[in-house]
């Protein structure tokens, strides 16, 4: 694994020299950082390259009073790069635009640097690489499922079992860089990886995974230097299970809902929420999709879907996520960004559950009178598929515990999704709500016990 890269832009050589003396005590993952300087935007826009670096730091006054937002407007729209976190930093406060908050700029944290602290700013730059490495280890994750699913006609069993193999390490060793995997593969009771005079370390955890294709037994045995966790092992059976799948469909294969379940909660487990969010979300869309006249498969299909609407969280600090208390306005302009992050995770897959979940990350947020996020789309300007989810997203919110206050009562709970009618909620999903109150209320009252 390589160093994580940080560019510091600043046009003063004395900021440069304080931010690498402590960001020079940073320890990541067992490595130090890799920092680059830059003076100006002008400089910076000729080094930079998209999506090579976790991390930039930038002033906000350099050449020009707006240098610092060319700079974030040249990696988010000239560069099209939303994974690279950004701090700004400024020495004046009073030259910040007034719509930081409000537009696009997408900023990950923001530093007045009469108040950089040494222990302030680790805090912040570790915060941030963290996010980073949890959007790259998430977008490992469905570029592994698609091509598992992608492949699976062209490939021999032997050929994906040893890709599956590969990918599971990058994946799990961008989530965990200090860890050390390797694994053996049989089929059949008989070694297929690695080659017969590979004699492979056994680490000290030893995670077996059993499944059968057709008449072939399979024994895929991950060998780990640090004990995986619930989550990490499910992303492994999961995977593992989707590749069956693809080999035993004559069609071109569905992505297992289990799977999908599971990304999401690598999302779900930043946060100190308990219970099983993603899961009701998922019933509760499912369900008003079929009053509303879906078609079965369609219904699943947004099920599928649903379980993605908060995949962006991935990108917000943790602090923020648990955060106990109201958020101020800069909080929230992070969290926001969520809508955002999400779309640009999931925009380029190329099966339709990816697809369609690109949209509920990006529109979930919005409301029926428009004045919701990102865009303040109104009425059918937003997706159907969008407008069901965020029924059933508030109002499973509503009724369960939150770390900034306790759940709600059901009538109440029930009161406000009928309130917001037609201001925050789509009508017509309302009154489909409404219609079939019982089966809302049961669901958000239900205890899921799934593997994953």
């Amino acid at each position: 694994m390589e160093k994580a890269k940080v560019m510091i832009v600043d046009d003063s050589k004395t900021v440069h020299a304080e931010l690498s003396s402590i960001l020079s005590e940073i320890n990541l993952d067992g490595k130090s950082l890799d920092i680059e300087h830059t003076y100006g935007y002008e400089e910076f826009k000729k080094i930079f390259v998209p999506e090579k670096y976790a991390l930039v730091i930038t002033d906000l006054v350099m050449e020009t009073d707006d240098a610092g937002i060319k700079v974030i407007n040249h990696i988010r729209h000239t560069c099209n790069d939303k994974k690279t976190r950004i701090i700004l930093m400024t020495a004046n406060p009073e030259k910040v635009p007034n719509d930081l908050l409000t537009r696009d700029y997408d900023i990950n944290a923001y530093i007045e640097k009469k108040n950089l602290s040494p222990f302030l700013t680790k805090l912040t730059v570790l915060s941030m690489l963290k996010t980073y490495q949890d959007i790259a280890s998430l977008e490992q994750a469905i570029v592994t499922l698609e091509n598992v699913a992608a492949n699976a006609s062209e490939m021999s069993l032997a050929e994906l079992l040893i890709n599956t193999f590969f990918q599971v390490r990058t994946f799990l060793s961008l989530k965990r860089p200090d860890i050390k995997l390797n694994g053996e593969i049989f089929v059949n009771d008989e070694r297929i990886f690695p080659p017969k005079f590979i004699n492979r370390e056994h680490l000290e955890y030893r995670y077996d995974f059993h499944i059968k294709v057709e008449e072939n037994t399979i024994l895929f045995l991950l060998y780990s230097s640090k004990e995986l966790n619930s989550l990490e092992t499910s992303y492994v059976r999961s995977l593992l299970k989707n590749l069956r799948r693809s080999l035993v469909s004559t069609k071109y294969p569905d992505v297992e809902e289990e799977f999908i379940i599971m990304l999401s909660k690598v999302v779900e487990a930043k946060s100190e929420e308990t219970g099983d969010h993603v899961n009701r979300v998922a019933e509760l869309s499912y369900r008003l999709a079929e009053y509303l006249g879906f078609s079965s498969s369609d219904a699943k299909l947004i099920k599928k879907a649903s379980a993605l609407h908060d995949i962006g969280k991935v990108g917000v600090p943790d602090y923020i996520l648990n955060k106990p208390g109201k958020l101020d306005d800069k909080e929230f302009s992070i969290i926001k960004e969520h809508s955002l992050i999400g779309f640009e995770i999931l925009r380029d897959s190329t099966l339709d559950v990816f697809e369609i979940g690109a949209v509920v990350a990006l529109e979930h947020h919005e409301r029926w009178d428009g004045t919701g996020y990102p865009y303040g789309l109104q009425g059918e300007e937003i997706a159907i598929e969008a407008r069901i989810v965020q029924v059933a997203d508030v109002f499973e919110a509503l009724t369960h515990d939150r770390c900034y206050r306790p759940a709600w009562p059901i009538e109440k709970a029930v009161e406000y999704m009928n309130d917001m009618k037609a201001r925050q909620f789509d009508p017509m999903v309302i009154d489909a709500f409404n219609k079939h109150l019982e089966d809302m209320i049961a669901i958000v009252k239900s205890h899921y016990r799934e593997e994953v």
